[in-house]
């Protein structure tokens, strides 16, 4: 995402106010920190709703957040016959709506776009989102405004709670 003024809490970068000019899905193609995420996007073929009205708030995770994955599992990911779990993953990390930090607020629960809960935790500026795994992602920039959303980059990948079957990893 672009640069923006920032601060560091707990060592945790904070920036907010910065806009993109362009859609959720060629702001996540200019962010050097968010290749991954940008591959996975192609390859679930849902670029097009990423480029639409909306408006969204996403959840992004950045490089980092991916490397719980082994090569192998990102690459089976990629595969034409895993797109269904792939898409699932990726809706896993956006709502409805345009939520700004200054709306975000601690203990808030919010209903992703797979019917999940993901749980919003709020100390001052520092903002983090918990997973139905019990994962806590902290938010490393804020407030990044698409023409279509909002944009917040955090450092761990989002996963529903598996009943059977093993976690996506």
């Amino acid at each position: 995402m672009p640069s923006a003024t920032s601060s560091t809490t707990n060592g945790v970068l904070i920036a907010s106010g910065v806009k993109t000019g362009n859609t959720l899905a060629l702001s996540a193609a200019e962010s050097p920190d968010h290749t991954t995420l940008l591959q996975l996007l192609k390859a679930s073929g849902l670029t097009k709703q990423a480029s639409g009205a909306g408006p969204y708030t996403v959840f992004a995770p950045n490089n980092g957040a991916f490397t719980e994955f082994s090569k192998e599992e990102l690459d089976e990911l990629l595969l034409p016959s895993s797109k269904n779990r792939l898409i699932q993953l990726l809706a896993y990390h956006v709502v409805k709506g345009r939520l700004t930090s200054d709306q975000l607020r601690d203990g808030q629960t919010l209903t992703n776009l797979t019917g999940q809960i993901l749980t919003i935790h709020k100390q001052e500026d520092h903002i983090t989102i918990e997973d139905g795994r019990g994962t806590v992602a902290d938010v490393i920039q804020g407030n990044v405004r698409a023409t279509n959303g909002v944009i917040y980059s955090i450092n761990k990948v989002l996963q529903a709670a598996s009943a059977k079957g093993p976690v996506v990893r």
